[in-house]
């Protein structure tokens, strides 16, 4: 005959094994927060840089490396977790624009809001301007956001699907172009004027890409996309 400790013990295995087969409680519910469109939703910013480009003149170059270096890089430092997308975009033509370095973004208004406050107390920025190589900023207003779509900024004459996908691209290529300046700017005794620093890390730079760009950008894009034949006018000296 079985003992009283026994069935004791007993009943406290059934009440245990009762327990794990209990169903799970529900957890509470998740509030959703409601976001009014273009209020916390991503756009794209523009951040215009307008240099100095005197008539009869060549455009200088060199200052966008310095503002992609030292007024950009920061800011991409301390928002990287904050912007989805961004890029660098350089033009110079005798029209209304002129001569721009453009910082492109794509990120929430408020982060806007703070990129724009910080380049516009820049002590660098603010020197460039009164030296005159920058001769004005023009920022997105964050109050009021105009391009929303990922291909909103992607050229209007390409397919739809190239318009949505290039924003990647572009952002890798200068991820790699400003990665370049940098590691260019740690190798020899570059002058510690800023301007006279980033014209000798241009030359470098551009040396660099004269050797090596054919093989380590335009021959490994070419590889991605299986050696298929490509459309492209030729000269003599070719620029894509």
């Amino acid at each position: 005959m079985m003992g009283r400790p026994f069935w004791l013990a007993w009943l406290l295995v059934v009440e245990f094994l009762g327990g794990c087969a209990a169903p799970p409680v529900a957890p509470p519910p998740v509030e959703t927060a409601i976001v009014a469109p273009g209020i916390g939703a991503e756009n794209w910013w523009y951040v215009r840089f307008r240099l100095n480009w005197p008539e009869g003149k060549e455009p200088l170059w060199s200052p966008d490396l310095l503002l992609a270096d030292r007024v950009v890089g920061p800011v991409l430092d301390a928002e990287r977790q904050a912007i989805s997308l961004w890029r660098f975009h350089r033009r110079a033509a005798r029209d209304g624009a002129g001569r721009q370095f453009s910082f492109i973004f794509r990120a929430s208004p408020a982060t806007a809001r703070r990129i724009n406050a910080r380049m516009a107390a820049d002590p660098l920025l603010i020197w460039l301007q009164q030296v005159g190589t920058v001769q004005s900023v023009g920022y997105d207003d964050p109050d009021h956001p105009q391009r929303p779509g990922i291909g909103d900024t992607s050229d209007k004459n390409w397919s739809r699907e190239l318009q949505v996908a290039w924003p990647s691209f572009i952002m890798g290529v200068s991820q790699v172009w400003l990665e370049l300046i940098r590691e260019i700017g740690k190798k020899g005794e570059w002058p510690e004027e800023p301007l006279t620093r980033y014209a000798g890390i241009e030359k470098a730079l551009n040396e660099l890409w004269r050797d090596e760009g054919g093989h380590a950008f335009l021959h490994h894009l070419s590889a991605v996309f299986g050696y298929e034949e490509l459309a492209v006018t030729r000269r003599e000296l070719m620029r894509f």
